[in-house]
């Protein structure tokens, strides 16, 4: 129960807050609702309070158990930090050796349970394998860099790959991006690609260059990427989607007239 979302039903109503559940679990008083009353159910996050006895709330949680989550660095202790788990308690991270943070650090964490039942973050993160939808858009955290580029966990659950050669803009560690799926690995691992806008990008930079750039989709991929910040296939489909306001000739590829007067 500890770490999950749980409905209860209302039994008793005091001073100090309700009490739920066959459990008798305290949802204090700053987190009732208006009008609950005796006999009502109720959804709520489970977790454990200072004494380690079960308590409830109704804010939302950055993460529930199992779930891995980039946590903000609140505070720290002679073993370990606490991470910002969006409730009134914070989220302990025991120190590994050689380990520091600072507050405001971000770190990817996995949400589980201590010997004694009560929340902890680890670092050291279980994977899922995916099985769901090959061609899904899907939420990914940037948690660490390598020789082939930026590991991450998508999807709270699953660990995938940016590689590097098709990064064309700073990714940040901690931080969560929009992805697609290339391809589903054997081992349930996945390889990733940004999605952006990319018919955007493309009308930004070329109005930051006054409307045109020398260059075709037929040009060599490092030029492209050079003056256009994507590769060559992202060229292709960015001007697909601008195919009413970019014009193309031998030599480049520019904004047509009257996009342009209107932007200026």
């Amino acid at each position: 129960m500890v770490g999950t979302y749980v409905s209860l039903g209302v039994k008793k109503i005091l001073s100090f807050g309700a009490i739920l559940g066959d459990e008798e679990i305290l949802l204090p008083k700053k987190y009732l609702p208006e009008g609950l009353k005796i006999g009502d159910e109720i959804k709520v996050f489970i977790h454990t309070d200072s004494e380690d006895r079960l308590i409830a709330t109704t804010l939302e949680p950055y993460g529930v158990l199992g779930e891995i989550v980039a946590l903000e660095v609140v505070g720290e202790c002679g073993y370990g930090v606490f991470l910002d788990l969006g409730i009134a308690k914070d989220l302990l991270m025991p120190h590994q050796v050689g380990r520091r943070y600072q507050k405001g650090d971000r770190v990817v964490v996995q949400i589980g349970v201590d010997r004694e039942g009560r929340l902890i973050a680890r670092e050291n993160l279980r994977f899922q394998k995916y099985r769901g939808n090959p061609y899904a858009q899907l939420e990914a955290i940037a948690y660490r860099k390598t020789p082939l580029g930026v590991e991450c966990v998508v999807g709270g659950k699953y660990q995938g790959m940016l590689f590097g050669n098709e990064i064309f803009e700073p990714v940040i560690l901690g931080q969560s991006y929009s992805v697609g799926i290339k391809k589903v690995r054997q081992d349930g691992k996945l390889d990733l690609r940004l999605v952006q806008d990319e018919g955007e990008k493309l009308r930004r930079v070329l109005h930051q260059n006054g409307g045109e750039i020398f260059i075709t989709k037929h040009s060599q991929p490092q030029e492209i990427i050079q003056k256009c910040g994507m590769s060559k296939k992202a060229l292709k489909r960015a001007l697909s989607s601008l195919a009413q306001e970019v014009g193309q000739d031998e030599r480049r590829i520019f904004l047509l007239r009257k996009k342009v007067e209107k932007a200026r």
